[in-house]
C-alpha cells in the first residue's frame, strides 16, 4: 500500500479509531488535518477528527481550508514512520512543516505523538 495514498489513509484511520489511548487524549479535539508532501506534486491526503474519532478519510482537495497541515519530505516521512524521528522533534525541528494552531498542538502533544507513531503501523 503506497504511503499516503487514499487507501493508506483509510487503513490509517481504522487504527487511529482502534487506538482507544488516542480517541480517549483526543476528546474535545475536532479539525480536518492535511498530511502531504513537501515540495512535492503529490495529492494530499486528509483525515477529518470529531471530538477524538477519525471520522473521514479522503484524497485530493477540501472544499475548505484544513485547521493543522502536516507535509515533510520523503526522507523526514520515512523516518517518522521507523520511529527514527519522534513527532515532537520533527515539529519542534521543522522537519515536519506544520500549520494550524500551535497552541492546541501543544495542549494535545501526548496524542500527536501517538498519531505518528501509528504512521509507522499502517
Amino acid at each position: 500500500m503506497e504511503f499516503l495514498s487514499p487507501q493508506w489513509m483509510d487503513r490509517y484511520r481504522q487504527l487511529w479509531n482502534e487506538d482507544k489511548d488516542l480517541v480517549a487524549g483526543l476528546g474535545g479535539f475536532t479539525a480536518w488535518i492535511e498530511y502531504g508532501w513537501e515540495q512535492d506534486d503529490k495529492p494530499s491526503v486528509f483525515l477529518r477528527v470529531e471530538d477524538g474519532v477519525a471520522k473521514d478519510a479522503r484524497a485530493g482537495s477540501l472544499a475548505q481550508k484544513p485547521d493543522f497541515v502536516m507535509k515533510a519530505n520523503a526522507e523526514n516521512w520515512q523516518r517518522l514512520r521507523d520511529g527514527s524521528l519522534s513527532g515532537r522533534a520533527a515539529l519542534l525541528t521543522k522537519k515536519l512543516k506544520f500549520q494550524g494552531s500551535m497552541i492546541t498542538a501543544m495542549k494535545y502533544m501526548n496524542p500527536f505523538n501517538r498519531s505518528i507513531e501509528l504512521i509507522g503501523k499502517v
